[in-house]
């Protein structure tokens, strides 16, 4: 049997990821409380990113670490009063 693993390379199936019925629930409650804040265009956009971060784990923390930067470098120049170039 092959075991399955996530990008940080934690097995999925390993006995302390899983979750008491407490946590479970709990957990659920606020994903349920989170999503009736959300319009149907923001749950779809999350979703959209939940999947594509399961099958293409590199590529999305790439792009997470490249506007991580970009932040980054937006709040330096800003905090030094110089103007954000225009490209």
């Amino acid at each position: 049997m092959v075991e399955v693993t996530n990008y940080q390379g934690r097995g999925h199936m390993d006995p302390e990821h899983r979750n008491n019925a407490l946590t479970a629930e709990t957990g659920r409650h606020g994903g349920l409380k989170r999503a009736e804040r959300q319009s149907a265009e923001e749950r779809s956009a999350l979703a959209r990113l939940a999947a594509r971060s399961r099958w293409h784990p590199r590529e999305v923390q790439a792009e997470r670490e490249k506007a991580q930067e970009i932040n980054y470098i937006i709040q330096q120049a800003l905090k030094n009063g110089r103007q954000l170039p225009l490209v």
